[in-house]
């Protein structure tokens, strides 16, 4: 196991912190998306459900429910040439050191929403991202890197309304070797 992270952490992979994609659109949430959303999750809130239940708790009709909501920037599959990366998931795309690169070998470690309004069936949404934070830290598998992104869910008048900040920690790849040795 290494005794620094001086490695990990470049002056490359540091000027990544603070970088921010441009406003990017979403693809608009219809009653279908939410439906599915509701049959994967359990979540039957009625407030996504039923326009007159949501009018008569407030709201101006149905609402989406805010985990759908956060998590709809990740599920962007095309690229952004403009900027040669995919606007809504800058860590994809970080200059890390050969063996963290599998992103199938990260983890999570923390998800934090925070909900400023809500947000209508149908209502036009964009997104914009940026890297917050990069470090690195010891732990049982050896040295991670840990990194937090920020999106931001926006409206049509770029008002945000969703603060998404999400940690998660890249792994040294095992290699096969290691892990039959310690099966062993």
């Amino acid at each position: 196991m290494s005794t620094t992270a001086e490695p990990l952490i470049t002056d490359e992979l540091r000027s990544w912190i603070g970088k921010t994609t441009p406003v990017k659109p979403l693809e608009s949430i219809t009653a279908s998306t939410v439906r599915r959303y509701v049959d994967a999750t359990g979540d039957d809130n009625q407030l996504w459900l039923d326009d007159v239940f949501a009018r008569s708790a407030g709201y101006r009709g149905r609402i989406l429910p805010p985990l759908l909501v956060g998590w709809l920037p990740f599920s962007i599959k095309r690229r952004d040439d403009s900027m040669g990366f995919d606007a809504a998931d800058l860590r994809r795309y970080l200059p890390l050191p050969e063996a963290y690169t599998n992103v199938r070998n990260a983890r999570n470690v923390s998800v934090e929403f925070e909900w400023l309004r809500a947000v209508y069936l149908g209502e036009e949404l964009f997104t914009r991202s940026s890297i917050a934070d990069i470090a690195a830290r010891e732990g049982k598998r050896g040295w991670g890197i840990y990194v937090t992104q920020e999106n931001r869910i926006l409206d049509k008048q770029h008002e945000v309304v969703l603060r998404r900040h999400q940690t998660i920690v890249l792994l040294p790849e095992a290699k096969f070797s290691d892990v039959t040795e310690k099966g062993k």
